[in-house]
């Protein structure tokens, strides 16, 4: 299956690959959770080339991630807040760094991000929507949605029986 015939078939994770999957996005992304908020504060803070820098930003402000907003009119100078929708994305940056930080970190991380109260670290978890019980990796399969077109279709036929439901 092809790249583009994975966003045409509306996969939702090839749609979110697209959108942060690159490491840039993703640390920008992570900068605005931790108060990074100003171009120069990006390039000091990741170490990240100008142009790319300025690439990234662009990115996420066109796919409604961040919005701009005008701090300096002379030179124009801008802070980048997270929308509601990047706001989203807290649980998958926070997990994918307590992953890291569990699986490939040998000290701890520099940064992490705790509770404000008790000022212990978090943890992500998934829940079903419906009944609210945590679940497992043993818990959770793929099912198919009436809306899968072809590809999704020949993919979700060459999955494992145990991964999937069936209707």
């Amino acid at each position: 299956m092809s790249w583009s015939s994975l966003l045409k078939d509306n996969s939702s994770m090839a749609k979110a690959v697209d959108l942060v999957g690159d490491r840039w996005s993703l640390m920008v992304l992570s900068g605005c959770f931790s108060g990074v908020c100003r171009f120069n504060q990006f390039e000091s803070f990741l170490g990240i080339n100008r142009n790319l820098l300025s690439a990234r930003l662009d990115k996420l402000v066109d796919a409604g991630l961040l919005v701009r907003h005008l701090y300096n009119a002379s030179p124009p100078r801008y802070e980048y807040q997270l929308t509601n929708i990047a706001q989203d994305l807290r649980p998958i940056i926070v997990g994918l760094s307590a992953w890291a930080e569990c699986h490939f970190t040998k000290t701890d991380a520099p940064l992490t991000v705790v509770h404000k109260k008790c000022e212990q670290k978090v943890e992500v978890i998934i829940r079903c929507k419906s009944c609210e019980i945590q679940v497992s990796n043993d818990d959770v399969a793929t099912k198919l949605n009436p809306c899968a077109g072809p590809e999704a279709l020949r993919l979700f036929e060459s999955m494992s029986p145990t991964s999937k439901i069936i209707d």
